[in-house]
């Protein structure tokens, strides 16, 4: 009896360690997927990407003609510092690589993880709000109108955002009645525009550094 009960609590004992840690797998995943997506961290590395780009600009690199000249004239210490940190060849770095496939990787997140709700906004936009939500917003304001009826109020209103490029829909729930109004909706895919547009010069330059050549043909009249 004993060796029975022994042996269930022992069982129990690892179905609870497994589950534990299962979870903090899923917990340590889900925090990685988060940092990885998140737009603060895709803002660091895209400055320290320009960084090393500037790095690239202003240390002469050495696939650049009179590279020995150049580095003939430096110090011995900067010839060994630039050197061991990777500044005469930073272009194909392994940490500027890093930060190019990461960087990718954040706006391939992002955009996957915040396309939905935009799309959402342009396909089947919110026509109605509680009073609450309106007054939470940073830019909320109650104005006082005179009418004959609500409808024609809401016409006026309408009217009034449709002089101003809006596009309006009114639509009535319950006993209110609701003007939505917007314009310009498909500015809300920009960001995504410029997405694709990074990640096509992440990937050109990633090409032309790893596969890319310089030459030399030197031609004379005749």
């Amino acid at each position: 009896m004993s060796e029975a009960l022994e042996t269930k609590d022992t069982v129990g004992v690892k179905a609870t360690w497994q589950t534990s840690f299962a979870s903090a797998i899923s917990n340590g995943i889900t925090k990685l997927l988060n940092l990885l997506s998140s737009v603060r961290f895709g803002v660091v590395l895209l400055i320290l990407l320009v960084i090393g780009a500037m790095i690239g600009m202003l240390i002469q690199q050495q696939s650049v003609e009179n590279f020995d000249q150049y580095y003939a004239n430096l110090t011995p210490s900067q010839q060994l510092l630039w050197g061991k940190l990777g500044w005469f060849d930073i272009y194909h770095a392994w940490y500027f690589n890093a930060l190019l496939l990461v960087l990718s990787l954040n706006i391939v997140l992002a955009s996957i993880d915040r396309f939905p709700k935009a799309w959402t906004f342009i396909s089947r936009p919110k026509l109605d709000a509680s009073a609450n939500w309106l007054k939470g917003q940073e830019q909320s304001a109650e104005v006082k109108l005179e009418g004959e009826n609500r409808q024609s109020v809401a016409e006026r209103i309408s009217a009034a955002c449709r002089s101003n490029g809006f596009k309006t829909k009114i639509t009535e729930k319950g006993n209110r009645t609701f003007v939505f109004a917007e314009k310009n909706r498909w500015n809300r895919l920009g960001a995504y525009a410029v997405h694709v547009a990074l990640l096509t010069i992440f990937l050109g330059g990633f090409m032309t550094a790893q596969f890319g050549s310089n030459g030399q043909m030197p031609l004379q009249p005749g």
